[in-house]
């Protein structure tokens, strides 16, 4: 795949730069060979980026730009901060629809991180404000509110992902785009059935309840019988994965429902003090990946090698039939040059062609597709897909169901 960077616009005035932007961003699909329909989507949250970009240029100049693969694709919006009290109170009290939203909205949040008034932290992050979002909605109206307006947001659905960086005179937003094909519904649309939270914290891995919880919640999917016993395979599975994870971690996991696909959600985050995070660097350091731990053990150790570095995970390998096959390497889908950024992106999708396309570069190879097809997950799961990213884990189990 090949990686491309386009050229920074600098928006003074975006109505005057649309088609600038338009040219900008219609080059850059060419350069990248994004298919049709995720051309549309593209095109789609980037007209959603300048809006927001619109709504907030009080701030004076943007820069504009887009890099990535086609696989994998990164909207940035960056601004200086020089604007005056006045047009800070001005902005921070209208939402995208022209009313007060008492910055309680997904506009309101952005547009509060891009003015640094009334904000605790100097980032901000669409999952992780999702997730508060679902924990508290049932008992927080204000959450209901902010729910309701996420589900207006295309911005939010159309995103993999939205980060926001603030420091004393700048602030950065990077808008993910996941353009694999397993994503294409899960990533696009709101769920048909979301179930409530399940968590697994690792100083209660000795806890049943969440091995317990799994049929209560997949009455609430309505699935067919065969469907539904596929989905408690693969929570079964995934639970047993974060049970078995040595990093100190505290994770919400949940079904979401889909018109032709069902997936888990796992989405995560650990306490990894430098102490800590040296301590785990010499346990992966001193484990010996020789013994075959099957398909989940793979994902776990891309999880907690990804929590240390990029380079861990690209050693990451195991030895089959007296060779080593380097699954780590394998599975990864997001271009190097944006690994700062990005973080880990590993992909089940990308590990099996992978395989495919060295099936006959030794008996290590072949034993390593075998032990793919007798995974429980890999037969079942349309595609599985994992993101490391500081201190925060996520994954997405797809399922096609009838």
């Amino acid at each position: 795949m090949r990686y491309v960077e386009t050229s920074h616009i600098k928006i003074a005035d975006v109505e005057a730069k649309l088609e600038g932007a338009n040219q900008l961003i219609d080059d850059y699909i060419f350069d990248v060979g994004l298919k049709e329909k995720d051309q549309l989507r593209l095109k789609l949250l980037c007209e959603e980026v300048l809006r927001l970009a619109k709504s907030i240029i009080g701030l004076g100049i943007m820069d504009f730009w887009l890099e990535g693969t086609s696989r994998v694709t990164r909207i940035y919006l960056s601004a200086e901060n020089h604007m005056d009290k006045a047009k800070q109170q001005e902005l921070i009290s209208v939402s995208s629809s022209g009313e007060n939203s008492s910055e309680k909205g997904f506009f309101g949040v952005l547009k509060s991180m891009f003015l640094m008034q009334g904000i605790d932290d100097e980032e901000w992050n669409l999952k992780d404000y999702l997730q508060e979002v679902y924990t508290k909605r049932e008992q927080d109206p204000y959450s209901q509110e902010a729910w309701d307006d996420l589900e207006r947001s295309l911005v939010a659905k159309l995103a993999d992902d939205i980060d926001v960086y603030v420091d004393k005179s700048n602030v950065k937003m990077v808008v993910t785009k996941d353009f694999s094909e397993a994503l294409s519904t899960v990533g696009s649309r709101v769920p048909q059935a979301i179930t409530p939270f399940t968590f697994i914290d690792s100083s209660k891995k000795n806890d049943i309840q969440s091995f317990n919880k799994v049929d209560e919640l997949l009455e609430d999917l309505d699935l067919k019988p065969k469907d539904a016993i596929h989905m408690k395979l693969l929570f079964e599975e995934t639970v047993g994965m974060l049970k078995a994870l040595t990093a100190d971690y505290h994770a919400a996991i949940w079904f979401e429902k889909y018109n032709h696909e069902c997936c888990i959600r796992v989405s995560g985050k650990t306490e990894m003090s430098q102490d800590k995070k040296e301590g785990l660097l010499g346990v992966a350091s001193q484990k010996e990946n020789t013994l075959v731990k099957g398909f989940m053990g793979k994902v776990g150790d891309i999880i907690e090698n990804g929590l240390l570095n990029y380079s861990n995970v690209m050693k990451l390998q195991q030895e089959y039939g007296g060779g080593f096959v380097n699954y780590g390497t394998m599975g990864m889908y997001n271009g190097v040059e944006g690994m700062a950024d990005s973080g880990i992106m590993w992909s089940l999708y990308e590990y099996r062609d992978a395989l495919k396309e060295n099936i006959d570069g030794g008996e290590e190879v072949k034993q390593a597709w075998d032990e793919l097809e007798k995974s429980i997950v890999a037969s079942l799961a349309k595609d599985v897909l994992v993101g490391v990213k500081g201190n925060r884990i996520d994954m997405t189990i797809v399922c096609d169901i009838k």
